[in-house]
């Protein structure tokens, strides 16, 4: 068996600096990914650019398999894929190539992230030393093949279309108070369902809402929007399909295809904006997988991104050019906007438009359930 650690596998959690742990996990998709290859190869999954600090990998690894490393009989697999860190680069150089003396060539780094092989190149040139693998692992392509699998039984022919968009949030990453804002001030809320209440992070409105408008004092328009619509405050907690928006739902739950079943887009709030890291999570492959039409609240250059990965977008349907606007405040007015047009669609181009989305909808349905294999080498 290739993997080495087959029967030990181990994620390494350290988010929360003052509660850092171990957790047993079983063969996951990089895991029979990479057990098919003809190498050996020894896994980690890891959380944070802290991990390596608090798990040294002398600690993780054998000291057996170290050598077998160094003496590059075997590969090291760091996986990083569920992130978007691009931070988590630069702690496998001082962690472990530069502190072990690993060879870089030695280590495949799974990451989500397209940018992830600039960070590398640039660490490695400025280090003089060899780049170590990157591989864009499309673990979150994996869910949405899975969520493929537990809704074969839909008949998406029979959708009924009570609201015009879905629009589901957990975490109160900070571009998702300002989009519900922003489209409270447009009154598309009574067109929407959405989800929104306390989730793990602890946030709430008041206390949001405060550094919305410390983020945004420079943008006149959003400041303007934020001020005139301050009884947001007050909005109660959202629920659709369960009051628990704690745990993590990146595998696909059937309690949720209704609401795709009854709305005609989503409007997908991605867990990077701000942030201007390209990063697919489940939120956008779910989507593909029940055959909705989408506007990507993420951060620019995204769609793109996607292109190359082989799905394909909505222009001229749905208005893209939002995805190259810089600007956090322009981008999220721009994507507002083209929700309220597509949302007043009347009856003939709403059926025209619903025909031409159809097609884009079933070629990447297809293209996400019939791939075989998620990497992209980047190196």
């Amino acid at each position: 068996m290739p993997c080495i650690n087959y029967n030990d596998l181990k994620y390494y959690c350290t988010y929360n600096p003052s509660d850092v742990r171990i957790e047993n996990i079983g063969p996951n998709l990089a895991v029979e990914t990479y057990d098919k290859e003809k190498m050996n190869f020894f896994y980690i999954q890891f959380s944070d650019d802290q991990t390596f600090k608090h798990f040294p990998i002398e600690q993780i690894v054998p000291q057996e398999v170290l050598q077998r490393i160094t003496s590059k009989e075997v590969y090291l697999i760091v996986d990083n894929s569920l992130e978007f860190f691009l931070s988590c680069a630069d702690a496998i150089y001082t962690y472990i190539v530069v502190k072990q003396s690993i060879p870089p060539e030695q280590i495949i780094f799974l990451s989500a992230v397209p940018e992830m092989i600039n960070r590398v190149k640039k660490i490695a040139s400025e280090k003089n030393l060899e780049e170590i693998r990157v591989v864009r692992f499309g673990i979150f392509e994996g869910t949405g093949q899975d969520a493929i699998r537990l809704t074969e039984n839909l008949n998406f022919k029979k959708r009924r279309f009570e609201r015009k968009f879905l629009n589901l949030n957990r975490r109160w990453r900070m571009h998702r108070p300002l989009l519900y804002t922003l489209m409270k001030d447009k009154n598309l809320l009574d067109q929407s369902y959405v989800s929104f209440a306390k989730s793990d992070d602890n946030k709430t409105w008041p206390i949001v809402y405060r550094q919305l408008k410390n983020m945004y004092s420079y943008h006149k328009k959003i400041t303007r929007i934020l001020n005139k619509n301050e009884d947001v405050v007050n909005t109660p907690d959202l629920y659709l399909d369960t009051e628990d928006l704690v745990t993590n739902r990146a595998m696909h739950e059937n309690s949720i295809d209704e609401y795709y079943l009854k709305t005609m887009f989503s409007v997908v709030a991605e867990t990077t904006y701000h942030e201007n890291v390209v990063f697919f999570s489940e939120k956008t492959f779910k989507t593909i997988a029940m055959k909705h039409p989408f506007i990507l609240v993420t951060s620019p250059n995204s769609l793109k991104q996607l292109r190359e990965i082989g799905y394909k977008t909505f222009h001229p349907m749905i208005d893209e050019s939002y995805d190259t606007i810089m600007d956090h405040g322009d981008r999220m007015i721009a994507i507002v906007n083209e929700i309220e047009r597509i949302c007043n669609l009347k009856e003939d181009s709403l059926k025209d438009w619903l025909s031409s989305v159809r097609t884009v909808t079933e070629y990447n349905y297809k293209i996400l359930k019939s791939k075989q294999d998620l990497r992209v080498e980047m190196n």
